[in-house]
Parts: C-alpha cells; sequence; structure tokens
C-alpha cells in the first residue's frame, strides 16, 4: 500500500452559515489520506467566516490548516476574483516543493459542499489508488442528484460555454439532460468504477492529481481560452446549438484551467455518476 496525501482547499467569500458543515465534511474526508493539509483562499466578506476559520484552525493540530489572505481589490466580475483565490491556493501548494502531496482537492466552501458526504462514493477510488490500479483520471468530479454546474462543463458536442450564445438557457437545460443521459449510461455499465470523459467539469468538488495541474493557472477571461483553444473544436457547438454566439469576456475559471492541463499535461479530465452529496 502506497502513502497518499491530499490538501484539501477552498475558497471563502460569505460563507459562514455553511463553514461547520464543510468542515466535518472535509474530517470526514482527510481520514482517506496519511497526510493531509487544508489551504483556505479568503476574501473580505462582511460576514463572521474569517473568525470561524480561524477557530477552526486552533482546534486542528498545527500545522494543519492554512488561511491566505486576499490581498487584492475585488472586482465586479465574480469569475475573475475566484480565479485570483483559486490561484492563490496553487502558490502556495507549489511553495512546498519539496514535501509536495500527490493530490489536491478543490471544493467549494458554501452550501453546495454543506450537505452530507457519502464517503462510500470516494472511498473505493482512493482505495484503487493506493492498491496501484489507479482509474484512469486525472481530475475527477462527481455527478448530483440534479447536476447544477453547467457552466463549468464542456463535453462533446457541447464543448464551449452555454452562457456564451444566444438561447443559453435552452442550452444549459438540453447539457443537463446530455450529460445525465451519459452518466446514466456509465452507471449502468458499472456504477462503482465507470467515468464518463470530458473536456471540463466541476460540480463543487474535484480531486487532482497535483503533478498534471499545478504549472496551469486557473483564467476567467474567455479570450485566454480562445487563444488556446481550436476555433473548429468551439464551431462544433456553434453548430450543434444552432445559435450565434455572443460577446462576454468573462467564463468559467475552470475550463481554461481543465483545457490548458489537458494540453500541456494530457490531464483526463472525468466525472464519476455516484453523487458525492446527499
Amino acid at each position: 500500500m502506497k502513502t497518499m496525501g491530499a490538501y484539501i482547499c477552498g475558497c471563502v467569500k460569505e460563507c459562514e452559515p455553511h463553514l461547520r458543515d464543510v468542515f466535518k465534511n472535509i474530517t470526514e474526508l482527510s481520514k482517506l489520506f496519511d497526510n493531509y493539509r487544508i489551504i483556505i483562499s479568503y476574501d473580505e466578506s462582511s460576514d463572521k467566516s474569517l473568525h470561524m476559520l480561524h477557530e477552526i484552525r486552533e482546534s486542528l493540530p498545527d500545522g494543519k490548516m492554512t488561511i491566505i489572505m486576499g490581498d487584492t481589490t475585488l472586482t465586479t466580475i465574480r469569475t475573475q476574483n475566484i480565479a485570483r483565490a483559486r490561484n492563490r491556493i496553487l502558490r502556495e501548494i507549489r511553495a512546498d516543493n519539496d514535501n509536495m502531496y500527490e493530490y489536491f482537492i478543490m471544493m467549494d466552501m458554501d452550501e453546495v459542499c454543506a450537505s452530507k458526504m457519502n464517503m462510500l462514493h470516494i472511498e473505493p477510488i482512493i482505495q484503487f489508488e493506493r492498491e496501484r490500479k489507479p482509474l484512469a483520471w486525472d481530475a475527477l468530479t462527481f455527478n448530483r442528484p440534479v447536476y447544477y454546474d453547467i457552466w463549468a462543463l464542456s463535453i462533446y458536442p457541447y464543448t464551449f460555454s452555454c452562457w456564451h450564445y444566444h438561447k443559453s438557457k435552452i442550452i444549459a437545460s438540453n447539457m443537463a439532460t446530455h450529460i445525465h443521459k451519459k452518466l446514466s449510461e456509465a452507471s449502468a455499465r458499472d456504477p462503482t468504477c465507470a467515468l464518463v470523459q470530458c473536456i471540463s467539469a466541476f460540480n463543487g468538488f474535484g480531486i487532482y492529481r497535483t503533478a498534471k495541474f499545478i504549472r496551469v493557472d486557473y483564467e476567467w477571461n474567455v479570450h485566454a481560452t480562445l487563444a488556446i483553444y481550436p476555433k473548429s473544436v468551439i464551431d462544433i457547438m456553434s453548430r450543434h446549438v444552432w445559435s450565434e454566439p455572443i460577446a462576454r469576456h468573462d467564463d468559467c475559471e475552470h475550463r481554461y484551467f481543465h483545457i490548458r492541463a489537458s494540453q500541456l499535461y494530457g490531464a483526463r479530465i472525468c466525472i464519476s455518476p455516484l453523487s458525492l452529496f446527499e
């Protein structure tokens, strides 16, 4: 059995009502690994999120939790702020170069990850890793009873952002139907180990192989994605949805992160049909 370590990470802004429940899940997650470290990127909040984070940190063994304070003025673009916060976490992990853990987990710190986590749906995957029979993923996200994070999702033939087209609500609804079908088919093949490979996905929680992603940054500006993403791939979606693109400068920060890691380091982005949160 190999020794396994993970960084458990999240971005906090106005999360006070959910933090204790999220950290209950983090506590359970940490038990799956021999070593762990919690890294939280905090942006200025009007509630008591920071006070609660300090309380939680004091309840943990020394050195187990790091709080990174946001050092830039927040903008009006939400994904820009989140990308900056996530990149602060990546910089903290890079600084741990001499003893870098094999995995990092990025999870939402609000109600998205506050409900009870079904550990039976992630524990077997970690066990595969321990037994040196890993499944074919480098970034693994999970299903939910209702798949909510359509903006982060890119999967053939929905190869780009649903919110960058006219009739976006219809496209988002069609994408939700499409991913539900794909995940149901995978579950029918093998309810425990079958995975759906995609271009990008998050859905509030992702576990990553550090080596495949640590040299890539999150990016919110859609023009950065357009600069690296073949136009032919984007055109697949335009033809499929029969809708013209619209001018919008922001994008989900996960798309660039996943696409770039796939291009540079062969990262495989996958979704498990299992629901991690009840």
